[in-house]
């Protein structure tokens, strides 16, 4: 059967947690409490720790080593190009290449990387790598957190990451992939291409919109409206300001879409994977397939299991070598 491996993904609305083993996997998605958790990260961490012990004795998760994928807002992940150089000096210029990211001493942050296999297109004299810098106290606390609810962080890796964690596991022939993560706070789109990010894009509209939306259509807060979305109250998901904001969401999907095609000519997309809460949004779906007139593949063909549409980045951290 395998080692069983866990992964996590920390939302602004829903931890998402994966449990690996072998070629299966389980998904399991539960709510967060209101206020726990803001787009930077943890913002009550005694709370979380018992939230954590909690979901662990509700999914019945077994204790040791984990691993978890971390958004944009928390790690940066980007393609570079390096000189050729040994690990030690490759470990000293990597601070440099996130320049505009770090703020203070570079001995704040720490740096990753994976060397890329080379392909057409990129520099002779360099490494193509993927590289990635985060704030060490951060890290440290997560680390802690998980630690104090029985949990031993193993891999800490950006969402990026675990999809090429994800793609490479389930590859099957298929070089090219792209990503619409329906998020709660904004959509962000991820281009994979073999071992590589080829493109990001975020768009400012998300599952918080459509909260508002249905908050200001049923006269509720937007915690309980994600709830009403969620259940589809009163079948809230066709009222006109819903629609209209689901098209809206799919119209800019298809502008980034169009972009990534036209910059890479050789692009051979057979279709997009909707991920993340908002692709199980009847309305949201539907108006992204009417408007990018592409085939909207089921994430399950990369993730075998109930959930896969938002687990890939968790179950794809639990792949990275845990």
């Amino acid at each position: 059967m395998g080692k069983m491996k866990l992964g996590f993904d920390i939302g602004s609305s829903s931890l998402k947690v994966a449990v690996v083993r072998g070629s299966e996997a389980r998904v399991e998605e539960v709510r967060l409490p209101e206020n726990l958790v803001d787009g930077d990260g943890v913002v009550l961490p005694h709370a979380f720790v018992q939230f954590l012990k909690q979901t662990k004795k509700k999914l019945g998760l077994p204790r040791g080593a984990a691993a978890l994928a971390l958004p944009p807002s928390q790690v940066i992940c980007r393609l570079v190009n390096m000189p050729r150089m040994n690990t030690e000096q490759l470990m000293m210029n990597l601070p440099y290449e996130f320049a505009d990211f770090i703020q203070g001493a570079a001995e704040q942050y720490h740096c990753d990387y994976a060397v890329c296999e080379p392909a057409e297109g990129d520099a002779e004299e360099g490494i193509p790598m993927m590289a990635a810098v985060a704030a060490k106290e951060r890290l440290a606390e997560y680390a802690q957190m998980f630690a104090q609810a029985g949990f031993r962080l193993k891999t800490i890796l950006p969402q990026e990451m675990a999809l090429i964690n994800l793609t490479q596991a389930r590859q099957g022939g298929q070089s090219e992939y792209f990503f619409v993560d329906l998020g709660q706070q904004r959509t962000r789109i991820t281009a994979i291409w073999r071992d590589r990010v080829q493109a990001t894009r975020q768009i400012a509209l998300g599952g918080l919109n459509l909260d508002m939306a249905v908050a200001d259509e049923l006269g509720v807060d937007a915690f309980l409206a994600n709830t009403y979305k969620a259940t589809n109250f009163q079948d809230i998901l066709s009222s006109p300001a819903v629609r209209d904001l689901c098209e809206r969401i799919a119209v800019e999907i298809l502008k980034v879409l169009n972009f990534y095609q036209f910059t890479y000519r050789s692009s051979s997309l057979g279709g997009i994977y909707l991920v993340g809460g908002g692709a199980s949004l009847p309305p949201l779906r539907q108006a992204i397939a009417n408007t990018v007139e592409m085939e909207l593949l089921d994430p399950a063909l990369l993730l075998p299991g109930e959930g896969a549409a938002a687990g890939v980045f968790a179950a794809g951290a639990a792949m990275g070598g845990v």
